[in-house]
């Protein structure tokens, strides 16, 4: 007979398998309902018997209590970024550069694998248990989420290795799982993710594993940093790390020159739609590791990798119908309603056409079949016709005289692409502006979704965002789909929300050309709220005047917004209500490495932006919200728009990446 000590290593061994057939092989052998009795079987016994349960058993995945924050942790090898290629050419220059690098005679193999689009990491196993697991960060220095990644069920906790493994991989979420999450958080009146990644990185870094846990994150490993016997290639390592029954994405491909590289690459592309999560590239690799020694480092890039990363995905659909939005400043915006289709790892169904001469010059008619791309990876978009399909008998699509929403009559201003809505009032703009007000670079209230937005406006209990401080619970939980305690979830969030700084509530009300660095700048000048609204109109135009980087347009913009009596009235609305805490007197810097530069921060980032403005700010640099005449560094994350690197272009304003940043800083 059985003692509970061998039962327990038997029922965590076999839960153990289990999670590894169902989220590393994708291939399960029972049913949801037997796995569940197992685990009941390994709770009960743990119960009974308390000195059984280990870190490792399936049932410790989950701590305690949230935690106040990230501890830092400093590694040994620094997580380095990839240098891009964008062609053939690109990747026939770095096989020029790894063959002049090497010993004369030396032949290089290449791997080459998914680029993987989610959230970096480190995972450390001691002994045969996971005992670490860190963000990025800065390459050197990232935040200690070992709570977190403990819940990922991929990833097993305990290994049949008795050395040190330092590995690095990726936090991912595979497409299907993030429809469903999706789903549900629509349901509960939510805001959905825009994309795997952005859903992958931000649970990474929630304090609460427990919440954590109910996201289905996943890891694929990818590389090998520290073991107690190295192997010679990374192919090698790679198979190490399968027979650890680890998990990794499975895809590598040997190459030998430069048309085998661009075959496996191709053939990644092509199968894109195939692979179950988002991937935006290739990478290719020295094989050898002595290879890789020898040919070292730049100060940011290794010079025995690139990042390929393929051409922006199009995906060919029919329009059904065109449909016109009605934004939070009134312009109306023609959207295509598609037949659904799979686009960079999600289903499309709607795209936008930005503005009406866009739709007159791509002449876009229900029933076409169209082109669509994702501006920056996210946002999908019309980028063509095949005339050659359209029916005869379609029409030329024209925007509406009045607003869809409101029926006030629609205006374009003298010199404005855009047509508007000129009722404050209408539905459509209040609820796109408290959409923009409820935003995490703005007021950060969490739990106020669109379908919650929807129903507070059609039922009249919310006119603009001052409104939002009105709700009590009676009101919410009388809306479909509002419980007790989702109710009080946003009662909390909106609360908090009015302990927000000037400059958080400024932003937050859409001050047309004033972004988040204009804000800060701008409720620095007035300092708070009830100051603002004493100033007069003459004491407000100089101090703003005086402001750096506000140029005549800007300024007179602010003094718009703020006299508008309108306007006016809602900044009154929102003091009675105690929003806006006085913004604190910014710290002067008289030294620093950045004294006298000033930087424009875009792309996505492995800090938080705000994070990397106070960095700067602190090292004496100024930050500003676009590149202007006067900007001298652009900072560039992954994912970067054109406008702003074609205005730094236009203006000779250097280009920098994060990582060279960091080094400015003296952070690297």
């Amino acid at each position: 007979m059985e003692s509970p000590a061998e039962r327990h290593d038997k029922l965590v061994r076999e839960i153990a398998a289990h999670d590894h057939r169902y989220y590393v092989l994708d291939d399960p052998v029972i049913s949801d309902a037997e796995y569940d009795a197992l685990y009941k079987q390994l709770v009960a016994l743990e119960q009974e018997y308390p000195e059984l349960k280990t870190p490792h058993s399936p049932t410790s995945r989950v701590g305690g209590s949230p935690r106040e924050g990230f501890v830092k942790v400093e590694r040994a090898t620094r997580m380095f970024s990839l240098d891009n290629a964008y062609s053939r050419d690109d990747l026939a220059e770095l096989l020029r550069r790894v063959s002049e690098g090497l010993p004369e005679g030396q032949q290089p193999s290449f791997v080459v694998e998914p680029k993987l689009d989610g959230a970096s990491i480190e995972i450390v196993y001691e002994g045969g248990v996971l005992v670490q697991a860190s963000t990025r960060g800065d390459g050197l220095v990232g935040e200690d989420v070992t709570e977190n990644v403990r819940t990922i069920r991929s990833l097993p906790l305990r290994i049949e290795h008795q050395g040190r493994l330092t590995l690095r991989g990726e936090v991912v979420i595979y497409r299907r799982d993030l429809d469903r999450i999706n789903e549900q958080r629509l349901a509960q009146g939510e805001e959905p993710f825009a994309n795997p990644r952005n859903a992958a990185a931000g649970s990474l870094r929630m304090v609460d594993p427990r919440v954590v846990a109910k996201r289905p994150l996943r890891v694929l490993l990818y590389g090998l940093v520290e073991a107690p016997k190295m192997f010679e290639t990374h192919a090698q390592a790679l198979a190490f790390l399968k027979e650890l029954r680890l998990p990794t994405h499975g895809r590598e491909k040997i190459a030998k020159d430069l048309d085998e590289i661009m075959a496996a690459i191709e053939d990644f592309d092509r199968s894109r739609p195939d692979f179950p999560f988002d991937l935006d590239g290739a990478v290719v690799k020295v094989n050898a590791f002595a290879q890789q020694e020898i040919l070292g480092f730049t100060s940011k890039f290794p010079r025995w990798a690139m990042a390929y990363k393929f051409a922006a995905e199009r995906a060919m659909t029919k329009v059904l119908d065109i449909l016109v939005s009605v934004g939070r400043t009134g312009q109306l915006t023609p959207v295509a309603v598609l037949e659904p289709v799979q686009l960079a790892g999600t289903v499309v169904s709607r795209a936008s056409m930005h503005n009406a001469d866009m739709v007159d010059k791509l002449d876009v008619r229900l029933g076409d079949i169209v082109f669509i791309e994702k501006a920056g990876e996210i946002i999908p978009q019309v980028v063509g016709v095949e005339h050659g399909k359209r029916h005869e008998d379609t029409q030329p699509f024209r925007m509406p005289e009045s607003c869809p929403v409101c029926g006030t009559r629609a205006v374009r201003a003298e010199g404005e692409v855009a047509i508007r809505c000129p009722n404050r009032t209408c539905p459509g703009q209040v609820k796109a502006a408290l959409h923009y007000y409820s935003r995490r670079f703005a007021m950060d209230i969490d739990h106020l979704g669109p379908a919650l937005i929807e129903q507070l406006v059609d039922g009249g209990h919310v006119r603009d965002v001052a409104d939002l401080y009105d709700l009590d619970e009676e009101k919410l939980v009388a809306l479909d789909r509002i419980g007790e305690k989702s109710a009080r979830n946003l009662l909390r969030e909106i609360e908090a929300s009015r302990e927000r700084t000037l400059d958080r509530l400024l932003c937050g009300l859409g001050i047309p050309q004033i972004g988040q660095v204009a804000a800060r700048q701008l409720a620095e000048t007035v300092e708070s709220l009830e100051r603002l609204l004493s100033l007069p109109r003459e004491d407000i135009e100089r101090d703003v005047g005086a402001i750096h980087g506000f140029g005549p347009k800007m300024v007179e913009s602010v003094l718009a917004w703020l006299f508008d009596p309108d306007n006016r009235a809602l900044l009154e609305k929102l003091h009675v209500r105690n929003v806006g805490r006085p913004q604190p007197k910014p710290e002067v810097v008289s030294e620093g490495p950045l004294l006298g530069q000033s930087f424009c921060v875009t792309g996505v980032l492995s800090r938080k932006r705000e994070e990397v403005h106070a960095m700067i700010r602190a090292a004496g640099g100024e930050v500003h919200d676009s590149v202007k005449a006067g900007t001298n560094y652009l900072v560039i994350g992954e994912k970067v728009g054109k406008t702003k690197l074609d205005a730094a272009k236009k203006r000779g304003t250097q280009i920098l990446t994060e990582q060279e940043l960091y080094e400015k800083l003296g952070a690297s």
